[in-house]
């Protein structure tokens, strides 16, 4: 197959229950020429409340999922959902590849599952097109953790800065991407982000998240709290590991007891001294270039907390390096989907653990 500049879209549905994400872009599959169009869809609130009731009675086998008659109506509503916003984000628009990244409600890799609430026959066949999806998958059948599945498209965003640069991909989880002098790639999820927040504000104020960090701006953090949840034995796993957005459910009940604000304030803490202590346990160094990306910008609380962890380095943003850059990802997504297309990995031993560079993705094809 030649290889050639496509416009791929990407679906990301994980990055928060708060929206998701839509990018369309322009690729070879190595490089980006172009940031054409994003977009953020709310979930529907019926919708929200759905995920949020299997992800708080959910346990840690996952093999039951397909047989599990409320998740699969949830998943058929969800891609119904995925395939809605596509038509409607894709109109007028010329696009060679589809790539759909679900909402992750279940990860296990030890089981050899990773659970994505989508499923492509739906939406390919509302789009009445090829959509590719599952892009954990294969990494996951050939010994890897799944996830991430971002280091190749940060290592394409930074090729032009000066390394090595550690990217901070803040999302349901924070992922760390390390690319090192010579184009080197170490990556692995390192703490729970959005998540564990979201969970804390939805539980105790009914609301999808933290906006704008209010609440824990004007909180007071708790030390002991933030101590005590960073001896987690999830954050002393070696790399590679993955996590999924509910893998310290077990330890929220730390919070408990606190004001709305103070807990808000402490768990937000904890994410941002969560990711500074995996970065300096796990990484081969802490660079002095670190970008931060992803739907954890929007919190300036966390993006505060953050900065004074990793003091004195300097902390700047991915629209550092590209001012459009927007709903990182589903450019993730798109950018998957054209290496895919092409048969280019995008997990790899040292991101995933996974035995060889693998490409991800499985296609789908209208009925």
């Amino acid at each position: 197959m030649i290889i050639k500049n496509i416009n791929a879209l990407g679906l990301f549905g994980g990055a928060s229950l708060n929206a998701v994400e839509l990018a369309l872009i322009n690729t070879d599959g190595v490089d980006v020429y172009d940031y054409m169009k994003t977009a953020m869809v709310p979930y529907p609130e019926k919708l929200a409340l759905e995920i949020r009731t299997i992800l708080n009675r959910r346990t840690p086998d996952y093999a039951g999922l397909e047989k599990d008659k409320q998740v699969q109506q949830l998943k058929n509503a969800v891609s119904r959902f995925y395939a809605d916003i596509i038509k409607e984000f894709a109109t007028g628009e010329t696009v060679d590849v589809i790539g759909i990244d679900g909402l992750t409600i279940g990860n296990s890799p030890q089981n050899q599952c990773s659970y994505q609430l989508e499923d492509g026959h739906i939406v390919a066949d509302v789009l009445q097109r090829q959509v590719i999806t599952h892009f954990h998958k294969a990494d996951l059948l050939s010994g890897g953790q799944a996830s991430p599945l971002a280091p190749i498209f940060f290592s394409a965003l930074g090729q032009n800065c000066e390394k090595p640069a550690l990217f901070i991909d803040l999302e349901t989880v924070c992922g760390l991407v390390y690319v090192g002098a010579s184009g080197e790639l170490v990556a692995f999820d390192a703490a729970p982000a959005l998540a564990l927040i979201e969970d804390w504000t939805f539980r105790h104020a009914n609301m999808q998240t933290d906006y704008n960090g209010r609440l824990a701006i004007t909180g007071q953090v708790h030390p002991q709290i933030v101590e005590a949840m960073l001896h987690h034995k999830i954050l002393q796993k070696q790399p590679p590991k993955s996590l999924d957005m509910m893998c310290f459910a077990d330890k929220r009940e730390h919070l408990e007891g606190l004001s709305l604000e103070d807990g808000a304030a402490t768990v937000t803490a904890f994410v941002a001294e969560a990711i500074f202590q995996a970065a300096l346990d796990f990484l081969p160094k802490i660079p002095s270039h670190i970008y931060v990306g992803g739907e954890g910008l929007k919190n300036p609380s966390l993006m505060r907390f953050l900065k004074q962890s990793f003091a004195p380095r300097e902390i700047k943003t991915v629209n550092d390096l590209v001012p459009n850059l927007r709903a990182l990802g589903a450019c993730v997504t798109a950018y998957n989907a054209a290496r895919r297309l092409y048969a280019l990995p995008i997990t790899f031993p040292s991101t995933t653990g996974v035995s060889e560079p693998i490409t991800g993705g499985e296609f789908y094809e209208k009925s």
